[in-house]
C-alpha cells in the first residue's frame, strides 16, 4: 500500500492540479473599510418617529419587559438602519453622564467608519416605561448632550416598556 492509498483524502489527485487553477480566486482581502462593491444592506429608509418605534419595537421584542436598558440603532446616511445594533443592559434608573460620553464616543467612531453622516435612534427600555418618567427624564438629556459633544446626531428618542411605547420629543 502506497503513502496515497493509506490517506484516502488524496485520492483525488488535488496536488496534481496546474498551478494557474487558483488564479482567478481573490487572495488579498481590502481590511482598509467595508467592500464597496457589494450592495447596501436591506433597510428601507426611516421617515418618521413611529418607522424608528416600530424598528426599535421589533428588535427589543420581550426584552421590554426587562431591567432597565438603552438600545442604539444606527442609521446610514440616507436614514437607513444599518446591520449595528447595540443594546446596553443594566443601566442604572439616573444617568451616568461618564456613561453616556464613552457610548456617544464608540457610536461616533463606529458612525465615522461604517456610515458617515449617518445617525442614531436611541430607545430607553424599561418594564414599567414607555412614556416620559424620570428614567426617561435623566437619560434623554445626558444622551444628547454626550451626543453633541462626540458629533453624533440623534434621529429619534424612544421611550419602550412592557405596555405602552411612544417617540419621545425633546
Amino acid at each position: 500500500m502506497t503513502e496515497r492509498e493509506d490517506h484516502g483524502w488524496f485520492d483525488d489527485d488535488w496536488d496534481d492540479a496546474p498551478d494557474d487553477q487558483w488564479a482567478d480566486v481573490p487572495w488579498v482581502l481590502d481590511v482598509d473599510g467595508p467592500d464597496h462593491d457589494l450592495p447596501d444592506p436591506p433597510g428601507a429608509p426611516l421617515r418618521s418617529g413611529s418607522d424608528a418605534l416600530a424598528v426599535l419595537l421589533d428588535l427589543v421584542g420581550p426584552e421590554r419587559s426587562g431591567p432597565p436598558a438603552l438600545w442604539f440603532v444606527l442609521l446610514d446616511a440616507e436614514d437607513r438602519t444599518i446591520p449595528v445594533v447595540l443594546p446596553i443592559t443594566d443601566v442604572p434608573l439616573r444617568a451616568d453622564p461618564a456613561v453616556a460620553r464613552r457610548l456617544a464616543a464608540v457610536l461616533a467612531s463606529v458612525l465615522a467608519s461604517d456610515a458617515p453622516g449617518g445617525s442614531v435612534v436611541v430607545g430607553l427600555v424599561r418594564a414599567a416605561g414607555g412614556d416620559r418618567g424620570a428614567f426617561e427624564a435623566s437619560w434623554v438629556p445626558a444622551v444628547r448632550e454626550a451626543a453633541d459633544d462626540a458629533g453624533v446626531r440623534l434621529w429619534s428618542v424612544v421611550a419602550i416598556g412592557q405596555s405602552r411605547a411612544r417617540v419621545l420629543e425633546w
